[in-house]
């Protein structure tokens, strides 16, 4: 676990063991019954595209190992959540139109490694790195993965359109997945901006990426999607989200924590690519912007450079955390997890929903990858 001497760290962070447990025995419930239903989609897909050709059977196929990866499915899990929190009760819909969102997360992260030229995700080679060694050529490998991509997001529409709920709540719903979408894209556009130029930028744009690249298609909407599907009213959504806006926002930044402080061995990705690729987040922003001249002129000597050693790494970890950027990041996740946990406690909700929603705001920032 990732730690400091924070001075504004969360007091009483650690969740108590029954609790604990009762978190975890519940994510990998959901895990579990997600990827079962994700196997059964995938079967029927398969089928139905074996019919076009075996090029369309081959593609589904590869789609499906990478749905069925290794990833946390936070997102459809929260749309179960958001959905019984509003007193859902239709337990098999809910689980197949959850679906929709962890499509569209992995249409995310495939477009995301060609545009951050990531080689692995989860440990593997990313899509147009697979794609490239099979054709040997990275031209189409970046074309395959990115039309790959594009299927897989049109299955999230399909899941969620033939679900089986209301049509004046699966049209509500189809709005909020299209504002994940653009919102999210719009996020990834001002990402892109503020890496040309890290100095033309302020704290708020990097938490504005935050806001619109996680918080709103990692926490917010999810929940406020399958509220909808369950007929929750405009009033409640409002209150999900100032609930799970600083949620999102704190995840964030816990993730830029990890990339630089955690091990490859339990990331599933490289370490300090951030730093590689020169992406801006708030820990190199707030690196760039409290470090002494001397450290803060070596620590722009590592942004953009490919291939950091060990002995790099630890240099860049030690610039970071004598500018205060550390603690500063650190802090600053641990109180949003708190103000969003005052906020959920006076909610009105489901108990078993809300308990859960609890002990994920302490995993937020507890989590190792």
């Amino acid at each position: 676990m990732i730690s400091s001497k924070g001075k504004g760290a969360l007091v009483n962070r650690k969740m108590n063991n029954i609790q604990f447990k009762s978190f975890y025995k519940s994510l990998y419930k959901y895990q579990e019954k997600i990827n079962s239903e994700l196997e059964m989609f995938f079967s029927d897909k398969i089928k139905e595209n074996s019919l076009l050709f075996k090029q369309a059977a081959e593609t589904i196929e590869i789609l499906k190992n990478i749905n069925l990866g290794a990833g946390k499915k936070i997102r459809p899990i929260l749309i179960n959540i958001g959905y019984f929190l509003s007193g859902g009760k239709n337990k098999k819909a809910i689980l197949e139109a959850c679906l929709c969102i962890e499509f569209i997360h992995n249409w995310f992260l495939i477009h995301d490694d060609i545009i951050d030229r990531d080689d692995f995700r989860r440990g593997k080679l990313s899509l147009h790195k697979f794609y490239e060694k099979r054709t040997k050529d990275t031209h189409m490998g970046i074309s395959l993965a990115i039309t790959a991509g594009d299927i897989n997001v049109a299955l999230g529409y399909q899941a969620l359109v033939n679900s089986r709920f209301q049509e004046k709540f699966k049209n509500k719903a189809l709005n909020v997945f299209n504002e994940t979408i653009v919102n999210t894209l719009h996020g990834e556009m001002l990402e892109l901006s503020i890496k040309k130029n890290i100095n033309k930028f302020k704290e708020k744009d990097i938490l504005n990426v935050c806001k619109y690249k996680t918080a709103y298609y990692t926490f917010i909407n999810p929940l406020k999607i399958g509220a909808i599907l369950a007929g929750a009213n405009n009033r409640f959504l409002d209150q999900i989200e100032k609930f799970a806006l600083p949620i999102g926002i704190a995840f964030q930044i816990h993730d830029d924590i990890l990339g630089l402080f955690a091990t490859k061995r339990v990331l599933g990705k490289p370490i300090a690519s951030d730093i590689e690729e020169n992406q801006p987040n708030l820990l190199v922003y707030k690196t760039l912007t409290s470090a002494d001249k001397i450290d803060k002129c070596v620590f722009k000597k590592y942004l953009g450079k490919e291939k950091l050693n060990q002995k790099e790494i630890k240099e860049i970890r030690r610039i970071v955390k004598k500018s205060g950027a550390f603690n500063y990041c650190e802090d600053l996740a641990n109180s949003l997890v708190k103000e969003a946990k005052s906020i959920l406690v006076k909610m009105r909700v489901a108990q078993k929903e809300k308990k859960f929603l609890l002990s994920m705001a302490d995993y937020i920032i507890d989590r190792e990858y």
